[in-house]
């Protein structure tokens, strides 16, 4: 297990895309939001534009979260600053709708982190520019706080590769994937396995915990399944309502 000490937090919440359930995905605001409700890692989603900006979005296309729909990485950043963030958060939540927002940059995400030291970010790369990320975490200087969360393996094992001391969370899907994922995780140093939640049960949690590793499951956002896992020892929820999360996990102790 990963040691928190008194350098970074340390509860097993991500806030997934930031906290979607108060704030639009992937978002400056939606970030702030998961920090508040305490989260030890923020997982967001890494895109290059057109121009080379690495920028935070979880599809490919603009069109689920901005209305206007737009290819990123056929895009330049000043196209994409123009659009709204918030348009579908604000078409699920219209009793509470949100002020306009923007689709961030990643070194605006590091900024906003330099003022909290304690937490760190967990990148899913959307796409195979692997030495792009690479060089857009150097150039912010976040090595020693980043971690990278995916299923393809070779992109983590080549992100390992360039990057060692980062915090690797191997995302699988499947229950083949999730039980030949936990020799693939020892062999190549990863820290945790984060499984769908369909695919996890106590005695795969089980065997992810005999194995040194950190069990996982995503994306968990109800009351209902967050007890269950909770109750299965799993230990890190990727939560689109990491606020919930970090409650419920202070009653079950």
């Amino acid at each position: 297990m990963l040691a928190g000490g008194k350098l970074f937090r340390y509860n097993g919440v991500t806030g997934h895309r930031g906290n979607p359930a108060v704030a639009p995905e992937n978002t400056l605001e939606s970030f702030a939001s998961a920090i508040g409700a305490g989260v030890d890692f923020l997982e967001t989603d890494i895109h290059l534009t057109k121009d080379d900006v690495a920028v935070l979005c979880h599809d490919a296309t603009t069109g689920r979260t901005c209305g206007e729909d737009r290819i990123i990485a056929e895009s330049t950043y000043a196209e994409l600053a123009l659009l709204n963030a918030s348009t579908n958060f604000n078409a699920v939540h219209p009793a509470t709708p949100y002020a306009p927002t923007r689709i961030p940059k990643l070194e605006e995400l590091f900024a906003l982190l330099r003022s909290f030291p304690d937490v760190r970010l967990s990148l899913q790369p959307k796409c195979d520019r692997i030495g792009a990320i690479v060089d857009a975490v150097k150039r912010g200087s976040f090595e020693s706080r980043i971690a990278f969360n995916d299923g393809n393996a070779p992109w983590l094992i080549e992100l390992k590769k360039c990057l060692p001391g980062a915090v690797i969370f191997y995302d699988t899907t499947g229950t083949k994937q999730l039980d030949q994922g936990i020799e693939l995780a020892l062999r190549c140093h990863f820290h945790g396995i984060v499984a769908h939640c369909a695919s996890l049960d106590s005695a795969r949690v089980e065997s992810i915990i005999a194995a040194g590793l950190e069990p996982g499951v995503w994306t968990i956002s109800s009351e209902e399944e967050i007890r269950r896992f909770l109750a299965m020892k799993v230990y890190r929820f990727y939560s689109d309502d990491p606020g919930l999360v970090r409650r419920l996990k202070g009653e079950f102790r």
